[in-house]
């Protein structure tokens, strides 16, 4: 039991855990606000855009990445991986998962994200 609670302790698994839980939140209950850029669109703009099929996604991605970070401690032990490349990889990972969910958003599904404004 004692070793469940050292994991959980860890700070990847606890910021992972919240990332998580912001994907349910934003995937599954179809909260926008919290997505940066559309709770400050107005409701004209808001219009435009297909809501359920960007919250799906987003809490799909984010939901990925809380994944990674829950179990890259274990992944890390398992291989060994020192402190040193922990603090390499993780940042990289990171970032590469928020440049594809840009990517995917914007530039290869941004038809479908803005499919509201080809039926006008």
């Amino acid at each position: 039991m004692d070793v469940i609670i050292d994991y959980i302790k860890r700070l990847d698994v606890i910021m992972g855990l919240l990332i998580i839980v912001s994907a349910i939140i934003i995937g599954v209950f179809k909260q926008y606000q919290f997505i940066a850029g559309l709770n400050t669109k107005s409701s004209k703009e808001l219009a435009k855009i297909d809501l359920d099929y960007v919250t799906k996604y987003f809490g799909i991605f984010f939901g990925i990445l809380g994944l990674f970070m829950v179990l890259s401690p274990l992944l890390y032990d398992c291989f060994n991986v020192t402190q040193e490349v922990r603090n390499k990889i993780t940042p990289i990972v990171i970032i590469s998962i928020v440049v594809f969910i840009l990517l995917y958003l914007n530039v290869f599904k941004r038809k479908r994200v803005y499919k509201k404004d080809e039926r006008d």
